[in-house]
């Protein structure tokens, strides 16, 4: 049996992981690490640059992707919102999550992959869709009233109003399963593709940060790496209704609802402009207020 030192020296040359030996980027980053790389920030670099390098990518969930959707459509799900849309900057789903390196990637454990979970889409599509609500109350503006349809629409099915009601049937409330199934988004990754970068952050008050004294210039920055997706990098979307659902439960909103919520599913524009608007104009994941996580057109 080999010991651990032997296995770091099988899977690692210069700080680098032999990924002829261990073909899952998933893996490699978050077990193989040498406890040496963890404190040192040249060790760090040279290890995640080897990720930018990587582009032996054998399994492509998209591939089952149809068959997928076809079981899906047997189930009672009807495909509303499918679009292939490309990265037009940089994108990084996960970068808070716990790791030993201080920042994480969200990456396929099966397909080694980096990809953009359902709920993650879903959430920022739920936070379009209630500023677009507030737009049409002509509220957007107003604070307290903002707070009022915030408590409202992400509490309970609201009956009494029915411009929520339709959006919470849909989204989803805290005593409703949203009606839209919301797939996760893999990227469409062609032969010998690189699709990782590096990038930085420059934590100039460390101490301040951990809480220990004031900000002061004479502290030396920090430099924290970090893997991020690269531009250009193709995603296909997909979002599903539940009909069959629907057909079961909808007797109980007949009557406030009448064909209103049919009328919105099969309203092509109405999720074109809150998938688009989430990932064109908002953008995805992590630090969008800098300008990552958005999409264009291909």
């Amino acid at each position: 049996m080999r010991s651990y030192r032997d296995l770091m020296n099988l899977l690692y040359q210069n700080n680098e992981i032999k990924f002829q030996v261990c073909e899952n980027i998933s893996l490699a980053i978050t077990k193989l690490i040498k406890t040496e790389i963890i404190e040192n920030t040249k060790l760090k670099r040279d290890f995640l640059q080897g990720f930018t390098r990587f582009t032996n990518y054998r399994i492509f969930p998209n591939i089952r992707m149809n068959n997928f959707l076809n079981s899906l459509q047997t189930q009672g799900y009807k495909t509303v919102f499918s679009d292939s849309l490309k990265t037009q900057s940089r994108l990084i789903i996960g970068l808070g999550s716990q790791h030993v390196l201080e920042t994480s990637i969200t990456l396929h454990h099966i397909f080694g992959i980096p990809y953009i979970p359902a709920s993650a889409l879903k959430g920022v599509c739920r936070m379009v869709a209630f500023w677009k609500l507030a737009e049409n109350k002509g509220i957007q503006n107003d604070n307290r009233e903002l707070e009022k349809l915030q408590e409202k629409f992400y509490g309970e099915l609201c009956k009494d109003d029915k411009e929520i009601l339709k959006y919470q049937l849909l989204f989803g409330a805290q005593n409703f399963k949203g009606l839209l199934l919301f797939l996760d988004a893999y990227p469409k990754i062609g032969n010998n593709q690189k699709i990782f970068d590096l990038d930085i952050m420059n934590v100039h008050y460390k101490s301040y940060y951990e809480g220990k004294e004031a900000p002061g210039d004479w502290e030396n920055p920090r430099l924290i790496v970090f893997l991020t997706l690269k531009e250009g990098i193709e995603f296909e979307f997909y979002v599903l209704f539940d009909e069959f659902r629907w057909e079961k439960v909808k007797s109980q909103y007949s009557e406030i609802l009448k064909n209103e919520l049919e009328e919105l599913v099969n309203n092509n524009e109405f999720f074109e402009e809150i998938l688009r608007s989430a990932l064109l104009d908002f953008g995805i994941g992590s630090k969008t207020r800098l300008g990552y996580g958005l999409f264009e057109e291909i």
